[in-house]
């Protein structure tokens, strides 16, 4: 694990660019120069196509991760995976292609009432979901090739850098809303060619075929594992984004940019999560492959207590300063509607991940059926409990409807794999992680804050953020609550301080 820590610490420095990019751009950039009507249709234009290409990649990217140990070997160019992972696709691509063709004006009918001006928008869906696909698979194939860094970057803070300087254009003059929408599904595809240019550098582009290892009894396997799980996928990136369709289907587009400004200030939680799984997933499957119980259960313990911690105290600076953070956003009287939805989508969020890898221990084993399962039963519990709340709740019951999904998912997920695997996620140490954060969150209250104009409360929050920061370092220090983030403070913090400062 404190490999894995480590390698997580530097592909975080790529998400945590792209969260502070994003920040600027979700929070004050778009909120400044874009309507919430132009905002809603950016982000559903987005959302929906990650919706899409879940299925049209044909799993692709879960194939990768699964089989590439069978093809390793450089010598023999991966015996033309890589010709596989991009050839399979077309197929999904064609499909949706047609569907979407077919189901155009009930897609057109679905935004009609409420949010219609979505409408002439809805085409631009099509090459989004294209680019999409090709940026996940060719991020897979990275991945399986110990690289990562490069690509978190390209996708974190590339794709987040060419938006906030196409919306500074649409705000200076120089593009119109619709130049904007098209240069952005331009940039998205931008980055798929900057990916294929990496794995060019890297000299890992082999668009051979060698036949030597494929054989239609693995073909079949690998295509039926990419099919089961694509569906899960999909019902995965409902969970995640089919809210904004609902409320702009029966509320509006400004609710759907209250909601997803909302939702972005919870999600921040969330990046340590992204780092570790993205390291620690193909590191889990090859444990459970290799039948190594006792790596798989200090795999499984280590990551929820690191994430429970980490993802904790961000949750916590978050509720803290969430009430000045909506004072000094622009438009503030609009967005600040969305304060419970960061607090319940925050919250169930923050819990999931304190689970652990509860999902890539199903994905990656002989139950990845049954993952697939619970997956699109509780897609389908979400899209009943959103129906449900909010035409009675509006945003706030979009939130109650993802809090409540995610909980139910984690505890079905937690009870599978204690169930057949015989694990739990719960250490020794939980209780002292536990302590920790209500340490923190106490005294973070109990500090006031202060100040009206932007600039003394931007210095309010900071303040005291340092000081949370300072007193969860110091108590996770202190008591070794984790000896992960113990031996990272000892060997990468601590010889940076001066001894006195030393704890």
């Amino acid at each position: 694990m404190g490999l894995i820590v480590r390698q997580s610490l530097k592909s975080s420095l790529g998400f945590y660019a792209g969260i502070a990019l994003g920040a600027i751009n979700t929070l004050f950039i778009s909120t400044q120069f874009l309507t919430p009507d132009q905002l809603a249709i950016s982000r559903i234009l987005l959302e929906n196509s990650l919706i899409f290409a879940a299925f049209a990649h044909l799993g692709s990217p879960y194939i990768s991760d699964r089989f590439f140990s069978n093809f390793r070997d450089d010598a023999q160019k991966h015996h033309g995976f890589l010709v596989f992972l991009c050839a399979l696709p077309l197929a999904g691509i064609a499909v949706f292609g047609l569907s979407f063709w077919l189901f155009e004006a009930s897609f057109e009918n679905y935004f009609r009432e409420k949010s219609p001006s979505v409408i002439p928008y809805l085409r631009l869906v099509v090459p989004l979901t294209v680019c999409w696909i090709y940026v996940s698979v060719f991020e897979a194939y990275s991945r399986n090739n110990a690289r990562t860094a490069v690509p978190t970057f390209l996708r974190e803070v590339g794709l987040r850098a060419a938006n906030v300087l196409l919306i500074i254009m649409f705000a200076l003059g120089w593009i119109s809303y619709d130049g904007f929408l098209y240069l952005l599904t331009a940039s998205l595809g931008l980055i798929a060619l900057c990916l294929v240019a990496y794995i060019w550098h890297l000299g890992k582009l082999y668009l051979v075929w060698d036949s030597s290892l494929w054989n239609k009894k693995l073909v079949v396997e690998m295509l039926t594992f990419g099919l089961i799980v694509v569906i899960g996928g999909v019902g995965a990136n409902l969970i995640l984004f089919l809210d904004r369709n609902i409320l702009a289907n029966q509320v509006g587009t400004t609710a759907v940019a209250i909601f997803t400004v909302a939702a972005y200030i919870a999600t921040i939680i969330e990046v340590p999560s992204k780092a570790i799984r993205q390291i620690s997933g193909p590191i889990m499957a090859t444990a459970i492959q290799q039948h190594d119980r006792p790596k798989m259960h200090e795999l499984y313990q280590k990551s929820a207590l690191n994430l429970m911690l980490i993802g904790g105290i961000t949750f916590l600076l978050i509720a803290v300063n969430l009430d000045s953070l909506f004072g000094i956003l622009p438009k503030s009287a609009i967005y600040a509607q969305g304060k419970w939805v960061v607090i319940l989508v925050g919250l169930a969020k923050w819990i999931d991940m304190s689970l652990g890898l509860n999902a890539e221990m199903m994905a990656y084993s002989k139950y990845f059926k049954i993952n697939t399962l619970l997956v699109v039963l509780m897609a389908a519990f979400a899209i009943y409990v959103n129906n449900l709340l909010v035409p009675i709740y509006g945003i706030n019951g979009s939130a109650m409807a993802t809090g409540l999904t995610t909980l139910l998912w984690a505890i079905f997920k937690l009870s599978f794999v204690n169930w057949k695997f015989k694990m739990s996620p719960f250490g020794h140490h939980d209780w002292a992680a536990l302590a920790t954060l209500a340490v923190v969150g106490v005294v973070g209250f109990l500090i006031p804050s202060f100040g009206t104009n932007w600039f003394v409360v931007v210095l309010s929050i900071g303040l005291k953020s340092l000081i949370m920061g300072l007193l969860f370092l110091f108590l996770v220090v202190k008591f070794r609550v984790s000896d992960d983030l113990f031996f990272l403070y000892k060997n990468q913090l601590e010889p940076l301080l001066p001894l006195k400062f030393r704890l």
